[in-house]
């Protein structure tokens, strides 16, 4: 399970250092997630979700196709060099705006990364959303 904070400094090549806690897996699916970040999968994970692809209720083939194509086109299999870094590809950074502050969070079975600023914006939306059902959980 992944659980956490970080903030780093995305490099001049484009590559960001993975905390060691998540490092445990030393193989990971990078992806386009929702919100404009990154989802990054364990590759042992990644295998669970493909199979749930398959057993996905679509419409209709059409909408099959776009969906995966979406999704598997920009992923890619990155393992970390010895300091602990991964190299983004550029059509991820794009995507998810990654240019110098990045953070990176555990989300339980993935690794979000994010650009700082868009997590900034995003975090203060999703923590008024928290307050206001966190009382339901009685914690």
């Amino acid at each position: 399970m992944f659980v956490g904070l970080y903030e780093h400094s995305i490099d001049s090549k484009g590559r960001i250092f993975i905390p060691s806690k998540f490092r445990r897996n030393n193989h990971f699916i990078i992806t386009i997630g929702l919100d404009e970040c990154l989802y990054a999968y364990p590759k042992d994970r990644w295998g669970k979700l493909e199979d749930k692809l398959d057993g996905l209720p679509f419409k209709d083939k059409s909408e099959e196709r776009a969906f995966k194509r979406v999704l598997l086109s920009g992923a890619t299999e990155l393992k970390p060099d010895s300091q602990g870094r991964i190299l983004i590809p550029y059509h991820l950074r794009n995507y998810a705006k990654l240019k110098n502050d990045v953070v990176i969070i555990g989300v339980s079975s993935r690794i979000e990364i994010w650009s700082k600023s868009v997590w900034e914006k995003y975090n203060k939306n999703a923590k008024k959303l928290f307050f206001k059902h966190v009382s339901s959980l009685e914690i």
